[in-house]
């Protein structure tokens, strides 16, 4: 079965409750490609469900404050 939009956005925000993750990581963790992820992540971002931080050449997405 296909993942939905939905049911990755669901996943994505799943796997960061538990731990601190870069989109390399979720995108296996997922099996998905890092790309399809990043912009999933990117869009959480942007729609204020994400904050994203620099850790040397990772981006790393946290759950932003207040919408846990």
């Amino acid at each position: 079965m296909p993942p939905t939009p939905d049911n990755l956005e669901s996943r994505i925000i799943g796997l960061l409750e538990k731990k601190l993750l870069s989109v390399s990581q979720i995108a296996k963790e997922l099996k998905i490609n890092r790309v399809v992820a990043g912009g999933y992540m990117e869009a959480l971002r942007s729609q204020g469900k994400l904050e994203l931080y620099k850790v040397g050449r990772s981006n790393v997405y946290i759950i932003a404050r207040g919408k846990k």
